[in-house]
């Protein structure tokens, strides 16, 4: 843009052309921050849908059961149904759950009575995994295998003396 500008300086000048210069008068333009002047504000009676939103979704509508239709619980994640045996801290890292290798973002196998379950691996750290089922987030500890008393121990406390 600059190289432009002094190309035609100089083609003007070779020429003879009169070059004028800027009006210097003008105000210049404010060099700070924008500044907002008017705010847009939607006005919506309650219960019709923003139009910001997906088509068909409502901001904070709960899900309504049809009359004959039972209503189930969510089901609640519980350290129990879950043991984290193993971890490896690597590239990616892997958590060994219920006798399964699992990297983040993978999604936990359950078993047939809880099929619609969706428990995603969120992270993987040292001596704990963090589970993620919709809103529900559970902090699962690494299981270590209890040891028994070393057979030497065990020979020395069953003598009698």
């Amino acid at each position: 843009m600059i190289s432009k500008l002094i190309f035609i300086a100089v083609a003007a000048a070779a020429l003879g052309v009169p070059v004028r210069a800027e009006d210097s008068t003008k105000p210049a333009a404010p060099a700070g921050k924008y500044v907002l002047k008017k705010r847009s504000v939607v006005h919506l009676p309650m219960g019709t849908r923003a139009p910001f939103l997906p088509i068909g979704w409502t901001k904070g509508a709960a899900p309504v059961a049809k009359v004959g239709e039972t209503v189930v619980a969510a089901p609640v994640l519980d350290q129990k149904s879950f043991k984290l045996t193993s971890i490896l801290l690597g590239s990616p890292a892997l958590a060994v759950i219920n006798g399964r290798a699992y990297s983040e973002g993978e999604f936990v196998r359950m078993p047939k009575t809880t099929a619609n379950l969706r428990v995603r691996v969120m992270r993987i750290s040292d001596g704990a995994v963090v589970l993620q089922h919709d809103q529900q987030v559970l902090n699962v500890p690494l299981q270590r295998a209890e040891l028994g008393p070393k057979k030497a121990e065990m020979e020395y406390l069953s003598e009698d003396r």
